[in-house]
């Protein structure tokens, strides 16, 4: 009889470990979500604002870097060969603002005057959007 207890209680805490560890996990899935799906639409804006006939945007791959920053690669307007690579880091607290490398094609695209580029902080500005709308803290561990 009494090892039938200690077997139940085992399987019980067992079961509670499993429930609070998936609990976590998709509470951390979902933050980690929500700050993918803000740092596209900050990219997006930045992209609108400042390239001529830009339609959309894809996003192929997200990562952390070595230095503890972000990256985020894709490419516009369907094209694979107008890609781009953002990169977020503590400079911009995490979230997309300047930083961000793409090909001679990309930037030929400028609307000009092409030295008078505008990112999202001063894009959220000027149009007087919602800045929680574009705003998110990354996820405490990346790589779960």
């Amino acid at each position: 009889m009494n090892k039938n207890k200690i077997i139940l209680f085992a399987t019980s805490i067992i079961i509670i470990i499993a429930i609070i560890l998936g609990g976590g996990y998709m509470l951390h899935e979902s933050k980690r979500q929500h700050y993918i799906d803000i740092q596209k639409k900050r990219i997006e804006l930045f992209f609108k604002e400042n390239i001529n006939n830009y339609q959309s945007i894809k996003v192929t791959d997200i990562g952390k870097t070595p230095m503890g920053g972000y990256s985020i690669k894709g490419y516009i307007n369907n094209n694979k060969k107008l890609d781009f690579l953002a990169t977020l880091s503590s400079d911009s607290n995490y979230q997309f603002e300047d930083t961000i490398s793409y090909p001679q094609e990309v930037g030929n695209m400028y609307k000009p005057p092409r030295s008078h580029k505008k990112f999202p902080s001063q894009i959220i500005k000027d149009k007087n959007l919602n800045e929680n709308e574009y705003t998110a803290d990354p996820p405490l561990i990346w790589g779960f």
